[in-house]
């Protein structure tokens, strides 16, 4: 089986999947926002954030480097 991250599954649009539907039930548990988080040099995970509505809050030092965070209203 290969792995969610493997070529096979790059550009099929799974991650923008995976996002609408935890947002989907973030809507349906009443979360009024969602924080986003993700390395910052991680450019495909950014793109699928802000392609989802993600608004940039900023860039924060963490245990494992920068991380961007990043707000969805719902």
């Amino acid at each position: 089986m290969a792995q969610a991250d493997g070529p096979s599954s790059r550009g099929r649009g799974l991650a923008t999947w995976a996002l609408g539907r935890m947002l989907d039930e973030a809507r349906a548990l009443g979360v009024d926002r969602v924080l986003l988080v993700c390395e910052v040099d991680n450019l495909a995970s950014v793109a699928t954030v802000e392609r989802g509505g993600g608004v940039l809050e900023g860039i924060r030092d963490t245990g494992h480097g920068p991380a961007r965070r990043y707000w969805i209203e719902l």
